[in-house]
């Protein structure tokens, strides 16, 4: 069913800015997991501040389906809703274990898991201080856009807090505004954040359809493939690309006032 009924509830401008949320910012406790106080960072605004890079994408969009989730949502019988608990933070060897959603099941058991390397970067993008003031995005084609959201709604990135909780502007399926093109689902979420499309850092698995060569070309937006599913060295890669070119932009503006 394309005609979105959590769409009604799932503003499509949640926030005007970066969500202050996870290990970013002090947050009251969820009083139903006693993990969460392991997820607080005592930090200050101040201090999250300094820890900046200026050479950061101020918005990220991610694709959902095969790029930070799998299977693709059109290749469900049903809704999933079925939460399966799991342990989140897997690759953080060093620190206590947090248990929480790790996917959801529908009745015909087919479960939606994050990949390793996508369920890394969101721990990362939502613990880590420099990337306080990243905001975050979603661009997808997907067939099944109710799938999609109660995926969103559902998957936690740390115990009680879900996907959700990290996406400011989301643009999900293939009808009205929007196309199987993603430069539909940009052109939408320029309009809603006025933020520059060179400002914006793309992930999609572009495996039915070079989706990043079509933005990028059309927008000029920093674009990052991952054909198999989301890897944590493709975040690194694709940060330090956009750092790069914008330290050459930066440097050329500077020469041009010279």
């Amino acid at each position: 069913n394309n005609n979105l009924s959590a769409d009604d509830k799932y503003s499509s401008k949640t926030n005007q800015k970066a969500p202050s949320i996870f290990l970013n910012t002090k947050m009251a406790p969820n009083n139903n997991n006693n993990n969460n106080d392991v997820a607080i960072s005592t930090a200050t605004s101040e201090n999250n501040n300094s820890c900046s890079d200026p050479y950061l994408p101020t918005m990220i969009v991610f694709d959902l389906d095969d790029c930070l989730w799998t299977p693709e949502m059109h290749e469900l019988y049903s809704k999933p809703t079925i939460p399966v608990k799991g342990i989140l933070n897997e690759h953080q060897l060093s620190t206590k274990e947090l248990r929480g959603v790790v996917g959801l099941k529908n009745h015909h058991g087919d479960t939606v898991r994050l990949y390793d390397g996508a369920r890394q970067t969101l721990y990362e993008l939502a613990t880590n201080p420099k990337y306080r003031n990243i905001i975050i995005a979603v661009a997808s084609s997907s067939l099944e856009p109710s799938y999609s959201y109660a995926c969103l709604e559902g998957i936690e990135i740390l115990p009680g807090h879900t996907m959700k909780d990290m996406i400011t502007y989301h643009q999900i399926g293939r009808s009205g505004k929007l196309s199987p093109r993603k430069t539909t689902h940009f052109r939408e979420l320029h309009k809603e954040s006025g933020i520059p499309y060179e400002e914006m850092l793309f992930f999609d698995d572009c495996n039915w359809g070079d989706h990043c060569a079509d933005v990028s070309q059309t927008f000029g937006v920093v674009s990052q493939r991952t054909p198999n599913g989301l890897q944590y060295s493709e975040f690194q890669m694709a940060l330090e690309k956009y750092k790069q070119l914008e330290k050459e932009s930066s440097e050329t503006v500077q020469n041009m006032v010279r």
